[in-house]
């Protein structure tokens, strides 16, 4: 969505928001962890108080084109596609973290590349190479080594559900690639606000996960001061600030460089639950996951450099 740039006095910059976009993003599986709700509760409130954040940084973007972005935006179906697979995706993952170990959740949906690599071509039209075949392979052993114990444990439910996650995940920026492109009769207007769109499904995505949880958000008990406070940190920071600060740092950084130091998401959010709650996950969870992380790395890495070189 927006092009990267390496120049020496903004790379500090994108690094410090890279790192901030992934400690932000690894607060899920402890927030979660610590909320005493159900994931529909948590999943409408935390969405519910990211909508501020978003439509703020809408209104700045577009200022006095904002009902002509909205209108453009919300006359696409590709708009409302991307905005289901994004609540979609929130939804899975925090039922998948109430469900099973934090490590598990994040590690099963951090195989979102896989489905990216698997669904490029009918989508986009975009061609599979050997190394994205070898790729899809290390996720599906990876997967494999996460369900050798799991195949008769409570887990497995949330297992399942972190992995249809990471297919959300996945499948969400190939959807918004097409939400934002022009038709074949788009005119130089149009062009000038399609890039907009996505900030419009990450607000219409939010929304729709409110509604999913709706009910449950009205019915919700009395809570401590602690768990209104991760409420918070899940809206505004984990969710909201996570984005505009990778939104930032892919300006500044190369795609290699914001994708080493984004996984380490999937490394610290299982830390920090860990350290909060005392869950381990088990032995096949950290060597699938292991491999599942390592492959997604390699290949992004040996993506970026056959580009650059």
């Amino acid at each position: 969505m927006m092009r990267s740039s390496s120049s020496g006095s903004s790379r500090p910059i994108g690094f410090a928001c890279v790192l901030g976009a992934a400690l932000s993003w690894s607060l899920a599986g402890i927030g979660i962890k610590s909320v005493p709700l159900s994931g529909l509760s948590i999943v409408s409130w935390r969405s519910l108080l990211a909508l501020p954040v978003f439509a703020l940084v809408l209104v700045w973007r577009v200022r006095s084109d904002l009902l002509e972005v909205l209108w453009l935006s919300l006359g696409r179906w590709q708009t409302w596609v991307a905005a289901l697979c994004y609540a979609y995706t929130m939804l899975s993952f925090v039922l998948a973290s109430k469900l099973t170990t934090a490590a598990n959740a994040i590690l099963l949906q951090y195989t979102a590349p896989m489905y990216v690599i698997l669904l490029s071509w009918p989508i986009l039209r975009e061609r599979v190479g050997p190394h994205d075949i070898v790729a899809v392979i290390g996720c599906f052993l990876g997967i494999a080594w996460f369900f050798l114990e799991q195949l008769s444990s409570a887990g497995l439910h949330g297992n399942l559900l972190a992995l249809s996650s990471g297919a959300g995940l996945g499948l969400l920026p190939l959807l918004l690639r097409r939400a934002e492109a022009p038709g074949p009769h788009c005119d130089a207007r149009t062009r000038s606000l399609l890039p907009q769109v996505p900030t419009v499904v990450l607000l219409l995505g939010n929304c729709l996960a409110v509604l999913a949880g709706f009910p449950q958000l009205l019915g919700t008990p009395s809570l401590s001061p602690s768990s209104w406070l991760w409420l918070i940190l899940l809206g505004v920071v984990q969710i909201a600030l996570a984005y505009l600060l990778y939104a930032a740092a892919v300006r500044r950084l190369r795609a290699v460089e914001c994708l080493m130091l984004a996984s380490l998401e999937p490394i610290l959010n299982p830390v920090w639950v860990a350290l909060g709650t005392g869950e381990l996950p088990s032995r096949a969870a950290v060597y699938g996951g292991l491999l599942i992380v390592s492959t997604v790395i390699g290949h992004g890495m040996y993506s970026a450099l056959r580009k650059s070189g």
